[in-house]
């Protein structure tokens, strides 16, 4: 994940650690290069979700996923 883009966001450390899971995931699952610009289009969904709410970072990883899917 482009952490360099997020790391002047009100994400935590710990919370920037979960989307980075959530984000390399969902990139080996729909096997998109982290580096590719899609994968940037990706990290600003994937902030986006968590950011509006999450129950834990499963739920979060199927929100990301139903995202991707549809």
């Amino acid at each position: 994940m482009p952490r360099g883009r997020f790391n002047g966001t009100c994400l935590s450390p710990h919370d920037l650690v979960v989307c980075e899971r959530v984000f390399d995931q969902i990139c080996a699952e729909e096997h998109l290069d982290p580096l590719d610009p899609d994968a940037e289009i990706l990290a600003v969904m994937v902030v986006a979700i968590f950011r509006n709410a999450h129950a834990g970072e499963r739920q979060f990883l199927e929100a990301v996923r139903s995202r991707c899917k549809g």
